[in-house]
């Protein structure tokens, strides 16, 4: 093989790993970074791009100790995007259940089980033109293997879910959810194949392309999330999810407890607005009194039978959405979307707060949104 094309491939990884690590730094940017959905998203972008990193270090390695480092760096990075990517999809299409962090245990024990005894050496190179090379123990590798195929292969699945309740709103978004779920399935196959094929012949002449090939997952991923125009796939899924609530009232309150404004959905017993405005901030500023670990936290959530006060905080107060059945990762994203966008917009007023509700603007739109759209069915 030309030195040249050496290089590039044993190079390649990085970028990868820089595509990888700008979706995680917008993640964190655009302040997604607050939900079970956000989160997992960001912790799989941040470990793919530990797993390119890990590859091109080990691609670039002078002894073996440091080669045996970097290709456990790698096998770690690989892991545990493999397993965020999978609560990613699943909370994203569903909601977070307390029985998903079984997975993070199997992760837990799958990534033990291959760091401490999956490999079993590391090959040193013949000449300049060659790589390292791992060997692993067989069992350890197999049940390894195993984990992360089937881990991407239920993600995979549930991108399909995914694409079928966005078809529900618009065929545009469920071809890039396809598109997504396409694009990752093709790289799985070929990457898993081309580094299965030259782990199991020795070649230590070409650098394994997996990590290299997942730039064109991030691609696909950046097309679907974040697409130009103002159809958001979110907003589908939001709406999707809606079914399983219906909200009963909603409340904009200043971190003093002074209420900025309230809205209950017609037909429902009305609420004592000033009192349900005090008594919010009351609980708050006990849980945080009698509650040391609780200090600088906000209240998240109160559940009484099957009513729950879903509450998302920002600068200058919190917004509460009362609400019969599941919350949704969606709506909190809503919430905490059109919080901000308020606090923009009225920034001197809250600023110098004078408790005088009829100075906010755009007081309306914000509650009225949380009742403008119909379920999707």
């Amino acid at each position: 093989m030309a030195d040249w094309v050496l290089e590039v491939l044993r190079n390649a990884p990085l970028v990868s790993a820089s595509a990888w690590l700008l979706l995680a730094a917008l993640q964190v940017y655009r302040d997604r970074w607050h939900t079970w959905t956000e989160t997992f998203f960001l912790f799989c972008c941040t470990f793919a791009g530990i797993y390119a990193i890990g590859d091109w270090l080990f691609f670039n390695a002078d002894s073996d100790y440091w080669a045996g480092l970097y290709a456990r760096v790698s096998l770690t990075g690989i892991t545990l995007a493999v397993n965020f990517f999978l609560l990613f999809t699943l909370v994203y299409v569903d909601r977070m259940k307390r029985r998903y962090w079984i997975l993070m245990l199997i992760t837990g024990g799958v990534l033990l089980l291959v760091l401490t005894t999956g490999i079993a050496d590391v090959n040193a190179p013949d000449n300049a033109d060659q790589l390292y090379v791992p060997s692993f123990n067989e069992i350890p590798f197999i049940a390894y293997l195993g984990y992360i195929v089937v881990y991407a292969v239920a993600g995979i699945r549930n991108l399909g879910r995914l694409a079928q309740i966005v078809r529900k709103s618009s065929e545009t978004l469920a071809r890039r959810a396809n598109g997504l779920r396409r694009t990752f399935t093709l790289v799985l196959v070929l990457g898993l194949a081309t580094n299965g094929y030259l782990g199991l012949t020795g070649n230590s002449t070409i650098p394994p392309p997996l990590s290299t090939l997942f730039i064109f997952v991030a691609g696909s991923a950046y097309y679907t999330l974040y697409p130009i125009g103002r159809e958001r796939i979110s907003e589908a899924v939001r709406r999707f999810q809606a079914r399983r609530y219906s909200i009963k009232a909603v409340f904009m309150t200043y971190k003093d407890g002074t209420l900025i404004g309230a809205r209950v959905r017609p037909g429902e017993t009305a609420i004592d607005q000033d009192l349900f405005g005090a008594t919010l901030d009351v609980i708050q500023n006990f849980m945080r009194t009698s509650f040391p670990i609780l200090r600088g936290k906000s209240l998240s959530s109160i559940t009484h039978g099957s009513y729950t006060l879903v509450v998302e905080q920002s600068r200058y107060g919190y917004l509460t959405v009362v609400l019969e059945g599941e919350e949704s990762d969606q709506l909190r994203r809503q919430m905490r979307d059109l919080l901000l966008a308020f606090e923009a917009q009225n920034r001197q007023v809250l600023e110098r707060w004078r408790g005088i509700p009829a100075e906010a603007f755009g007081t309306e739109n914000v509650l009225s949104a949380f009742f403008a759209e119909t379920p999707l069915t």
